[in-house]
């Protein structure tokens, strides 16, 4: 058997067939929660987060329970 001829699962390898599909298949999954929205709680969070950063301030720890 030759080196490029080796089996699958030989050091962690997969084939390159399998290897596309599970690329398309990820592509396909993750596609569509990139393109959602951010949710209105988390905007204003990285918001207020930027905000702070500019001034130079560390963002205050949220008050617990």
């Amino acid at each position: 058997m030759s080196q490029d001829s080796k089996p699958p699962g030989d050091k962690g390898e997969i084939d390159q067939p399998i290897q596309a599909h599970l690329g398309e298949q990820l592509k396909r999954y993750f596609s569509s929660i990139v393109a959602e929205p951010v949710p209105d709680k988390f905007a204003s969070l990285l918001n207020e987060l930027e905000q702070r950063e500019r001034a130079g301030r560390r963002p205050d720890p949220e008050p617990g329970p």
